[in-house]
């Protein structure tokens, strides 16, 4: 999934602060109003943010985006495009699950659903695997996954029990 996506890492490893990390925030869909927050620190300085600041960042999120399927669309959508691993694991995906972790299931389920994007897709699939599901959150992307990794065609399979 990484590979369909382009996902992995190059250089710099992290985001850099200041104006040069600023378009990677607009490409990673990171909210417009975290903008001023996160430009000052790099993607590795996110990843160790204290727990006040990352309250203060939830806040201005939460009052910018009402509607948690909408947060959970966003933050699973940015936590997607984080290249791997560092970022994603170590940098500003810490930042992600931390705010992702005050969403419930059903909403994260929702947005999953509703977000047919291969990125939310991988996202939802790094969570399944560090948390845990009950086939909530892998329903939610089903059609997603059979969308992007379409089975064979029944002339394909035939070769296959044939040979």
């Amino acid at each position: 999934m990484a590979d369909l996506l382009n996902l992995h890492e190059g250089r710099p490893q992290f985001r850099p602060a200041g104006s040069e990390g600023q378009r990677y925030l607009t490409e990673r869909g990171v909210p417009d109003v975290l903008h001023p927050v996160l430009v000052a620190a790099t993607g590795q300085q996110c990843g160790e943010l204290s727990n006040a600041q990352a309250e203060d960042i939830r806040r201005r999120f939460d009052a910018a985006t009402p509607s948690p399927t909408a947060r959970a669309a966003t933050l699973l959508s940015w936590l997607g495009r984080l290249p791997i691993p560092a970022e994603a694991l170590w940098g500003e995906g810490v930042l992600v699950r931390q705010l992702l972790a005050g969403l419930t299931l059903p909403d994260i389920a929702a947005a999953a659903a509703g977000t047919r994007t291969g990125h939310v897709a991988l996202r939802v699939l790094n969570l399944i695997m560090h948390s845990g599901d009950d086939g909530t959150l892998a329903t939610a992307i089903g059609p997603t996954l059979r969308q992007l990794f379409p089975p064979p065609a029944a002339s394909d399979t035939a070769l296959w029990t044939t040979n």
